[in-house]
């Protein structure tokens, strides 16, 4: 056989083509690696050492990615011209993907994501990137300078393997796997070892997929069982800088109470007499929020905005460098007493190495009762005693109600019927009846009213009620298929039914009051701190948010859960995927929109909202 027809055939092109993905992989790599200039100077040479392997395997695993179907091309058609043609036009896409990827990373300090894409798709790329895409030269030439890179890969590709043996492209793709491997067993060993210094460095590659195996070696003897006090204190050097200065706030004796009363799972709708009346005659005399949005559509997201003043999109990177919130640092300051009542606990999600990680020691590691039921009963006895107990000092406590999240309640609190008897979800589908399931739901809210009467009442009784702030809500809401696409329960889509929650604040002083704008859990940790703690910052040097009782001109918020990111307004609801077309929903009905308004400027203030606390 010819050196030609060799080149030529199947075996030969799925070599070539395996060249092509190693020499783009490079490129791809190097490209992206600018982000570390700035870095490696500040890090320890395992770090170094973790970043260069990442980047090797990463962008060889991306560049496989967009090879892969020229190489099954190869099988339908192994023209070699056609195959080289295609190539070039997949890897010239590639090759600017990554670069636009780097330039957003140095606007923003975060990587390419449904957003970003939407605003570049729509045509704001002269706003979110820094070439000067309005000349048109400059876009030629950037162009051309790809596809001639690309031309000179295939000459190395064609070059490369006619001067090796037949298996020489798979002996490279070995070789990265083997590259890419390492670079994981390296996180997971710092995971499991808790070296938060290097677990923070995952931000600087785009979209990774970061493997982890404490249990695995934990069993195995090969890493510690660090006791949670100790894990706490490791502090992180990445670039998630929160707050972004130092809080300024002025010592003052009279410190109130904060109770913080949360159900898991609580829909807005649920605040009325018939369902919630404990809760509705609190917010007689309180301040009402009826158009409140929570920061997620699942627990860790909602959990961690109410509690941080951020965007849920720094959840990980809270958790990554054990960074906690500035609202519990403030409190520790000042000499308060905590106290963590959780149904559920709060180590799964690990709000104990994130949001209260300063204070994770006064975490119970668990609540007694061997059902939702015993443990809501249990976390109200709990919080009782502790009131009682530090009725003269000045508390923080935090009590999480975990019935309406499982549907359950005791026989006397199933007001409402008929209710299921029991919840099977893979028996529920569009044509299923709402009301039974709606109304076991129902139930479980009645239950934990019940219970936060009980503990409001002991704050009447210890006379300590005009000195308390008591913030009551829920993490995120509860759908039963109101928008009619196969929805039971939180973290399927941004409906009002899984984002909009109830907002009832009892502030000693302040009158009743009902609000109708825009609100977030955002919102909470700004409030405390400059109303309760008079600290003298501008709220964007710790928070995503505004003071609660002062906002006229929010138009937006929002709102995030682990695929998918939301714009919410009153109008509508902007839904941003990992990987996808963006779609808009009417916020109301949750009704797909044809949607031709442009929001651009929106859009852009969210991406500054959620890069503001990167350096």
């Amino acid at each position: 056989m010819s050196e030609h027809n060799k080149f030529g055939s199947r075996k030969s092109l799925i070599q070539f083509m395996l060249w092509c993905v190693f020499y783009n992989g490079l490129i791809a790599g190097l490209i992206s690696s600018q982000v570390l200039i700035d870095v490696v100077s500040k890090v320890s040479p395992s770090i170094i050492a973790y970043l260069v392997l990442q980047h090797i395997g990463h962008f060889q695993f991306f560049s496989l990615l967009a090879g892969l179907p020229v190489i099954l091309l190869v099988f339908i058609y192994p023209n070699k011209r056609f195959i080289s043609i295609i190539a070039v036009v997949l890897f010239v896409v590639f090759i600017g993907i990554i670069v636009l990827d780097y330039q957003v990373y140095q606007l923003y300090r975060f990587h390419l994501n449904g957003m970003v894409w939407n605003l570049i798709s729509g045509g704001a790329v002269e706003e979110i990137l820094v070439f000067d895409w309005s000349n048109l030269f400059s876009v030629l030439g950037f162009l051309a300078t790809i596809v001639i890179v690309q031309l000179l890969i295939l000459l190395l590709a064609g070059n490369r393997f006619k001067q090796s043996s037949s298996r020489s492209g798979w002996v490279v793709v070995a070789i990265v796997l083997a590259i890419q491997l390492c670079g994981q067993l390296f996180y997971a060993w710092s995971d499991a070892h808790y070296d938060t210094n290097l677990i923070a460095m995952v931000r600087y590659v785009p979209h990774p997929q970061a493997l982890t195996a404490k249990r695995f070696l934990k069993k195995r003897g090969w890493a510690p069982d660090i006791d949670a006090t100790e894990v706490v204190k490791l502090k992180a050097s990445g670039e998630f800088k929160y707050p972004s200065r130092s809080l300024v706030c002025p010592s003052r004796q009279d410190t109130p109470n904060i109770i913080f009363i949360v159900m898991d799972g609580l829909r807005y709708d649920m605040l009325n007499q018939q369902v919630m009346p404990n809760w509705s005659r609190f917010a007689q005399k309180s301040q009402v929020f009826n158009n409140h949005i929570s920061t997620g559509n699942a627990t860790r997201f909602g959990i961690y905005g109410l509690f941080s003043g951020l965007s849920a999109h720094y959840w990980f990177d809270s958790l990554n460098s054990g960074r906690g919130s500035v609202l519990i640092s403030e409190l520790k300051k000042r000499q308060y007493q905590f106290g963590f009542f959780a149904s559920a606990g709060l180590k799964s999600p690990e709000f104990d190495k994130s949001l209260f990680s300063e204070v994770a020691e006064q975490i119970p590691p668990t609540i007694a009762g061997k059902s939702v039921v015993e443990r809501d009963y249990e976390i109200t006895r709990l919080t009782k005693a502790f009131i009682r107990k530090h009725k003269s000092q000045a508390f923080f406590s935090f009590v999480f109600f975990d019935a309406p999240h499982a549907y359950v309640n005791p026989a006397q609190d199933a007001k409402f019927q008929p209710a299921l008897e029991s919840l099977n979800y893979f028996k529920l589908n569009n044509d299923t009846e709402a009301e039974p399931f709606l109304n076991r739901y129902k139930n479980a809210v009645v239950f934990n009213d019940r219970l936060t009467g009980e503990i409001l009442q002991t704050l009447e009784d210890e006379n300590i009620l005009d000195n308390t702030i008591v913030i009551m809500t829920g993490d995120h809401g509860q759908e039963a298929n109101e928008t009619k696409t196969n929805s039971w329960g939180h973290n399927s889509n941004f409906s009002k039914f899984q984002v909009k929650v109830p907002m009832v604040i009892h502030w000693p002083g302040k009158q009743s009051e009902t609000f109708t704008n825009l609100t977030s859990h955002v919102d909470i940790v700004p409030t405390i701190l400059k109303q309760a703690f008079a600290c003298t910052n501008q709220v964007k040097d710790y928070s995503n948010g505004q003071v609660i009782f002062e906002q006229t001109n929010r138009n937006f918020v929002l709102v995030k859960n682990w695929n998918n990111s939301a714009i919410v307004t009153n109008r509508f609801t902007r839904v941003f995927p990992k990987i996808g077309v963006p779609e808009t929903f009417a916020t109301e009905s949750y009704r797909l929109l044809d949607f031709d308004q442009d929001i651009r400027d929106i859009e852009i203030k969210s991406l500054s909202m959620i890069s503001r606390f990167y350096r």
